[in-house]
């Protein structure tokens, strides 16, 4: 992709000067233009924080008026040391902090914990993550890392939590514009996607008001070859290697690694991404401001993935390897068959998009009142809601080796030999016996269509007060109180042709509802993808499958469950800013109380009857922190913390659905909802160097002692310590004793 940019237009000026309407004859000159804002800038804004902090804080700024230094915010992120970026389709989506992944870190937008939903493996990235990638960087003007925690803090981040502040009116002069227009180019396709942003920000002494938009759109085509990851050979599961061919070698070739999706790639990812801000502020009086704020994104994404590969590879059962006759090979030194020819494959014409939208809505109110000199206060209430909807639909064609049984059609060319040659990983050669092109090679195989749903709600009230006891003590004591809501629903309904010719009359006729293996020109098309051409579905079969009845949509009990938190926090901390030895001395010293109270809903399949499931757990914490900074000259800081942390389990874990065996070995399958958090004890020491206005050198060791990790496992309890209700046993209620993964 070429990039090409119109530099923003900037206009900031004051009421006053923009008030007189003045006639400039042609000729006459511009005297000044005044440009606010810069990198620089920027840098040094952020260097002040952390310099100023009390705890371990970096921070990244807006060059300018809606300009952010990244066009990903995970980009802007990853500049921050210690924090590395996970990059998907050519952006940012999630980060990890300290060798902690994004699942420990907690994101707050304008003050209020956020959740922003995406598609991922599964269908829906299921932890408490936040995806980056759904926000336009251009409607924030500030983000913020605290690696260290203190009280005031709210807490469930083990790693670190990051504040994302969109702008508000008062942050400019009293009338402030700025447009910004992108295009990229993009050679495989010959289009131009736009990136266009805007921002209005208009305010006096007593009130304001901001808006913001940003929009864009974005393809992101993936182009190359895949393995799948390579495999090694064992048990039943491996090549059959004739003596003839093989010879000596056929323990060797039967142990190598070989390729498990060996195929070229040719993947496209159509993005379209819209994000609104707005922001009214009053000045309610000398000792009062309100601000209000609201943010709204929604990112919608297409994702095509046009494959064809030889099967076969990747199955594990009597129709993968173990059918499979090795021709020729080569096995390198690492005992990798990186270039093969086998007969009796199975092949695959394969046809998958992904259909999602997501949407991130946030409302939130922020009052500032000052009781006297010395005594504040801040009230923070708002909601925030992360919608998904998913849709992921395979079409897949298949042509069956001579020695398996489940074909349908009498091909044109029965061949089934297949080749690989990774010698040169960066180009193999794959090569097919038949005509890849030709309808009458290939037959209707198998039909998915999953319809993930999913919300995340969150709605928090917050009251703060400070007191300053004296010239560099504070007290501060609130409390807080949060409700979270994550639902998901699955829906599937996936069949080979050979399940649903089967489900239809009971019998294998070749026809189910009134839909046939055989395929024809009309039902698909020539597929050019990675340098090979195919013979592809057509996804607007769709339609007909739907339709006929054979492919109806079933929940998923695993992917289909309802978690809810209450949490209720309180702290109390004392801040210090003094002087110790002649130089300052900063510090915090805190603890907050938080008390959870969860309730997990699912589905139970109890013999194949689907029953809903209550799980309710609550626990508490107490989590003291302490830090300090110490100015040992008055540019080298040393800094040093210590906390109790926590971060609450993944939503995967939490989920009570799954099944039940109540006759024969009873076994319990299912999360745990009564399973506890994450909790660490946390420490931090660091030096730093501010050797110049705009640069320091510095560095911190840190340790997280993990106290509770959540693992896997299966062990014998008594049905009673389950949590689960006994109506799910029916009669088989007494001496009962169950097995769960843990």
């Amino acid at each position: 992709m070429r990039k090409f940019t119109f530099n923003p237009l900037v206009l900031a000026m004051a009421a006053c000067v923009i008030a007189p309407t003045t006639a400039i004859a042609q000729g006459d000159e511009l005297e000044e233009v005044l440009v606010t804002g810069s990198y620089a800038q920027s840098l040094k804004n952020a260097l002040n924080v952390k310099r100023e902090a009390t705890g371990i804080v970096d921070s990244v700024f807006a060059e300018d008026v809606g300009k952010f230094p990244d066009q990903n915010l995970a980009e802007s992120l990853g500049r921050i040391p210690g924090v590395a970026i996970e990059q998907d389709d050519g952006e940012g989506r999630s980060i990890t902090v300290r060798g902690l992944g994004d699942a420990y870190t907690m994101v707050t937008v304008n003050g209020m914990p956020a959740q922003s939903l995406a598609a991922g493996s599964g269908g829906v990235r299921t932890s408490r993550a936040f995806d980056f990638n759904v926000f336009a960087s251009e409607l924030f003007s500030r983000l913020d890392v605290y690696k260290s925690t203190s009280g005031e803090l709210e807490d469930g981040s083990l790693g670190a939590t990051v504040g994302l502040r969109t702008a508000r009116p008062f942050d400019y002069d009293e009338f402030a514009a700025a447009a910004n227009v992108e295009g990229g180019y993009y050679d495989g396709s010959g289009s131009v996607k736009p990136r266009v942003s805007g921002l209005v920000s208009v305010s006096n002494d007593t009130i304001g008001f901001l808006a913001s938009v940003a929009y864009s759109q974005k393809e992101a085509p993936l182009t190359g070859a895949e393995s799948g990851r390579w495999n090694q050979q064992s048990g039943s599961n491996r090549l059959l290697c004739p003596a003839d061919v093989c010879g000596d070698d056929a323990n060797l070739v039967r142990s190598s690694w070989h390729p498990r999706i060996a195929r070229y790639a040719d993947k496209t990812n159509d993005q379209d991404r819209l994000g609104v801000t707005s922001s009214f502020q009053w000045q309610i009086a000398d000792e009062t401001l309100l601000s209000i704020d609201g943010l709204y994104s929604k990112i919608d994404v297409t994702r095509d993935e046009p494959f064809m590969q030889a099967i076969s590879l990747a199955r594990n059962d009597a129709t993968g390897m173990r059918q499979m006759s090795v021709v020729d090979y080569m096995v390198d030194s690492n005992m990798t068959l990186v270039a093969a020819e086998v007969t009796d494959a199975d092949f695959r014409s394969e046809a998958f998009r992904a259909d999602w939208s997501s949407e991130f809505t946030q409302l939130s109110l922020d009052l500032k009142h000052e009781f006297s000199d010395n005594f504040r206060m801040n009230v923070l209430a708002g909601m925030t809601e992360s919608q998904l909807d998913n849709r992921e639909v395979t079409v897949i064609y298949e042509h069956f080796s001579s020695n398996d049984s489940r074909d349908y059609v009498t091909y044109a060319d029965a061949s089934d030999s297949f080749s690989w040659d990774y010698t040169n990983m960066k180009s193999p050669v794959l090569s097919y016996s038949f005509d890849t092109t030709n309808p009458a090679n290939w037959e209707f195989s198998e039909y998915r269509d999953r319809i993930y749903d999913a919300t995340s709600d969150t709605d928090m009230a917050r009251v703060d007060f400070a007191y300053d006891l004296a010239d560099g003590y504070t007290a501060k004591f609130g409390a807080t109180q949060k409700s979270y809501g994550y639902q998901i629903a699955e829906s599937r309904a996936d069949r080979t042709f050979a399940q649903a010719d089967v489900a239809n009359g009971g019998v294998k006729d070749g026809n189910a509802c009134g839909i046939t293996a055989a395929v024809d020109a009309n039902d698909g098309f020539l597929q050019t993808a990675g340098g090979q051409s195919f013979f592809y579905p057509d996804f607007s079969r769709r339609t007909e499958f739907q339709d006929s009845g054979c492919w109806a949509y079933a929940p998923q009990a695993g992917n289909t469950r309802d978690v809810e938190e209450e949490v209720f926090g309180y702290f109390a901390q004392l801040d210090v800013d003094t002087e110790l030895f002649g130089n300052r001395l900063r510090g915090n010293l805190g603890v907050r109380e938080a008390e959870t109270d969860l309730r997990a809903e699912g589905i139970t399949v109890v013999d194949g009857v689907v029953t809903p499931v209550v799980v309710k757990h609550s626990y508490s914490d107490t989590l003291p922190s302490l830090s300090l900074a110490y100015n040992l000259t008055e540019d080298l800081v040393l800094r040093g913390a210590a906390a109790k942390v926590l971060a609450r389990p993944e939503l995967t874990d939490l989920n009570p659905g799954g099944s039940i065996t109540i006759f024969g070995d009873p076994k319990v399958s299912y999360g745990n909802p009564l399973i506890e958090p994450f909790r660490a004890n946390s420490y931090d020491l660091g030096v730093e160097w501010y050797y110049s206005d705009d640069a320091l050198a510095g560095i911190t060791l840190f340790q997280k002692d993990v106290e509770s990790f959540p693992t896997s496992e299966t062990s014998d309890i008594p049905w009673s310590q389950l949590g689960l209700p006994d109506s799910l046993l029916g009669a088989h209620t007494s001496g009962y004793s169950a097995q769960r993964n843990l």
